[in-house]
């Protein structure tokens, strides 16, 4: 992939990851509150951040805001912005050892019309960059 594929890319990769994570966070957020009862967003805000259950969404969270702040740096070189790509694409790759978000994000797309929606669009554009 040149640099700027890369570049368009990361800038068309954004928004789905966007809606994907928003998605999943909808679906944990309604499971908890199944378990636990209602939480007002700020509780459940202090959840994700300071509980162990949702420690798996880190690396997604992590990669979206690789790939902003790459978009945003204009010092950002082609390297930068290669490394960014491959992330994502590692991210929802079997093949990557120790991917710790897959085995917990695999069932929700049974689970959830919405995120299996949502990674529609990302497997699509993922899809787009195996031919570059």
């Amino acid at each position: 992939m040149n640099d700027q594929q890369c570049i368009q890319f990361l800038s068309e990769i954004r928004r789905p990851l966007l809606a994907l994570h928003k998605s999943i966070l909808d679906h944990e957020r309604a499971s908890y509150e199944k378990e636990f009862g209602p939480v007002t967003p700020a509780a459940f805000l202090q959840v994700l951040i300071n509980g162990s259950a949702f420690r798996w969404l880190t690396p997604l969270s992590t990669v979206i805001a690789n790939v902003d702040e790459i978009l945003d740096d204009k010092e950002a070189d082609a390297a930068d912005r290669l490394a960014a790509a491959e992330a994502v694409r590692g991210l929802f790759s079997p093949d990557q050892p120790d991917n710790a978000f897959l085995p917990r994000y695999l069932p929700l797309l049974q689970a959830d019309p919405a995120i299996l929606h949502h990674h529609g669009q990302v497997s699509q554009l993922l899809r787009g960059t195996e031919a570059k």
